[in-house]
């Protein structure tokens, strides 16, 4: 695998972006782990530092950055003030591509589009239809996105390129949004045609200023899959796909994504999230180095020759895997791009090191025993994940947090994140038969008894480890024994809820009891759960508490005294 001459590490939470100690601490990290790009990814990033000032009053040709915001200060005053803001964003972003070149680290943005500023509506009045923004207009490929890339790269003419989501619910206007336009160009638009009309309005100002275009596949179904390979495949070869390792998204059940090696000559690169937005956020502990060997094995063997490195997300503030046990996926990721046959060993090496992690004075052997007990526990940790935030494969989370009810579950992991849509054979994932009804619980019980051996474990020996970063693993782990508990209650709660609610209350279902009777002793038992979550400190931490959030876990339990309510048993309310 040591074709991976892209290297990148991924910013997602724009608190991290837009902090220099932070970026000098992850430019630290590229040098010593051989990774040459960072990756600032931001909807709407680069607002924050164009105007543009074309759709101000300017003339679409200025000679420089000062020369765009020369033609329009009087409107950005008095129009836009906001934007006034955007020189001194621009000289910081500047100072930060400077620092990180003479590291040999390249910066890339990332963003959704379309994305602009309110004041455009003014400059086109006729892309509001019956009160909504038509998203089909030539406008948007024919004039904006051309001189909006045309003005970033005067002002910053060194950023390498941007990766860019196209199509996206996510942006703000997207070809998917086209339900809220009913004009008739809309109706008729084949989505196909609109992909390649944005792609190539972007293609043009990077073209002609050398710089890469990065298309991301942000895909919810093998429908939308095959449009996007389709329209993508018309393209230049020079624009690059950047393809996550799964298709839709992070979730490491799910099968490898099968648009790599089927986009013809363009070069592609692959997206891993390290960080676990999906698997815990690393307040649990997920080690992924054999799914990381794998995933990247494989995507070099489909003609991939670059990674991402996802390593926070954006909806979760202040956190990433610089706080947390899963930097060890980030130190595997580099480690193994460079040699795919480096040991396990020698990664959780770099990362005791690298980390400083280690009491003083080892002896060799010492050191040896406690690189193998390391290794030993945290091998063990995504076991235990998988068997907790997935049902069968299927996502049970919203983003590794609590569902609020069992309904959420069904439509999120069951529809929204199907797995089913990629594995037919798990379209009856979700099923609430007696078979299958056991075998989630079964799942959940083993994860539960596996963490508690586990947490017992770290519990009882440092290790070797310096006693400031033992107590952070421990606390760790400790956490992990009650999320582990939480998620166990939640889907006992799902699947007796549904049973008595869809099949039979009175069925006997598991341990010599019926549904309705499971239903009522978890529900009881999820009180006592939320009243220990209230009453340990170190659980109310932050994100520990938005993770196991006691709120969201009195939402879930009211669903479920209204779903025993609605079945015709006792104890049911609210």
């Amino acid at each position: 695998m040591s074709d991976f001459v892209f290297r990148a590490m991924e910013l997602h939470d724009s608190t991290q972006i837009w902090n220099l100690d932070e970026i000098r601490r992850r430019l630290d990290f590229c040098v010593k782990n051989k990774m040459n790009a960072l990756v600032f990814h931001e909807p709407g990033i680069e607002d924050k530092i164009v105007f543009p000032a074309k759709f101000l009053g300017g003339s679409g040709e200025p000679e420089s950055y000062y020369g765009a915001f020369l033609e329009v200060d009087h409107a950005i005053l008095n129009h836009a003030l906001r934007e006034n803001l955007n020189l001194n964003r621009r000289d910081y972003m500047n100072h930060v591509i400077r620092e990180a070149k003479e590291a040999g680290v390249e910066i890339y943005f990332e963003n959704k589009e379309l994305w602009f500023s309110d004041f455009i509506l003014k400059y086109k009045k006729e892309l509001m239809k019956d009160g909504v923004i038509c998203p089909s207009d030539p406008f948007w490929y024919r004039e904006f996105l051309p001189y909006k890339y045309k003005e970033l790269f005067l002002a910053l003419p060194d950023l390498a390129g941007i990766v860019c989501s196209i199509g996206t619910g996510e942006a703000r206007l997207a070809i998917s949004n086209t339900f809220a336009c009913g004009c008739e160009r809309c109706r008729e638009l084949d989505p196909v045609d609109w992909y390649k009309n944005m792609i190539m309005a972007m293609y043009q100002p990077f073209h002609e200023a050398g710089r890469k275009l990065i298309i991301r596949d942000f895909i919810y179904t093998k429908e939308e899959q095959e449009r996007f390979r389709e329209a993508f495949n018309t393209m230049p070869d020079d624009i690059i796909l950047s393809l996550k390792n799964t298709p839709h998204d992070f979730y490491p059940t799910f099968p490898d994504n099968p648009l790599m090696g089927h986009v013809d000559d363009h070069p592609q690169i692959t997206e891993y999230d390290v960080n676990g937005q999906f698997f815990g956020w690393g307040a649990q502990p997920s080690a992924m180095l054999a799914d990381i060997k794998r995933r990247l094995a494989y995507a070099s063997e489909h003609g991939v020759t670059g990674f991402i490195a996802r390593t926070d997300w954006e909806g979760v503030q202040d956190w990433t895997c610089f706080d947390n046990p899963n930097l060890v996926n980030l130190y595997a990721i580099a480690a193994y791009a460079e040699n795919a046959e480096i040991s396990e060993e020698d990664i959780y090496l770099k990362w005791l090191e690298g980390e400083d992690m280690l009491e003083e004075g080892l002896l060799p052997g010492e050191l040896k025993k406690c690189i193998e007990k390391i290794r030993e526990l945290m091998d063990e940790t995504w076991p235990i994940v998988e068997k907790t935030n997935f049902v069968n494969g299927c996502l049970f989370s919203n983003d590794s947090c609590m569902h609020l009810t069992p309904d959420q579950f069904t439509f999120i992991g069951g529809t929204h994140h199907s797995l089913s849509e990629w594995d037919p054979q798990k379209k009856d994932a979700l099923d609430m038969t007696p078979e299958n009804v056991q075998r989630i619980l079964a799942d959940k019980d083993e994860a539960l008894l596996r963490c508690e051996k586990l947490a017992d474990r770290v519990s009882t020996s440092s290790m070797g480890l310096r006693q400031e970063a033992y107590e952070d693993l421990r606390e760790h782990f400790e956490f992990m024994r009650w999320y582990v508990r939480g998620f166990r209650l939640t889907a006992r709660g799902y699947c007796f809820g549904r049973y008595a609610a869809e099949v039979d209350k009175d069925a006997i279902l598991a341990e010599d009891k019926s549904a309705g009777e499971l239903l009522g002793q978890t529900i009881k038992e999820m009180e006592e759960y939320r009243e220990g979550l209230l009453k340990n400190d170190f659980i109310l931490k932050y994100p520990y508490d938005a993770q196991l959030n006691p709120e969201r876990v009195k939402f879930y339990t009211d669903a479920l005294k209204r779903m025993a309510a609605d079945a015709g048993l006792k104890g049911g309310r609210c």
